[in-house]
């Protein structure tokens, strides 16, 4: 079976939770994403992965 991304799940592990805050805000200490963590992670489409992504991401979670 296919396995299919949702924007958000940054650690792909077919939910988005905490646990993806915790992934992105490691991505962005890392300063090195790759495609993948990128094309999940950049909620707001500005090609980058920094602080206002995770707002995006939280206000998913939250449903807000």
């Amino acid at each position: 079976s296919e396995i299919v991304s949702v924007l958000g799940d940054v650690n792909q592990d077919q939910s988005v939770n905490i646990l993806d805050i915790v992934e992105m805000i490691n991505i962005i200490l890392a300063g090195n994403p790759n495609e993948t963590q990128l094309s999940l992670g950049d909620l707001n489409f500005d090609g980058n992965i920094n602080i206002l992504d995770i707002i995006e991401l939280v206000n998913l979670i939250l449903g807000t």
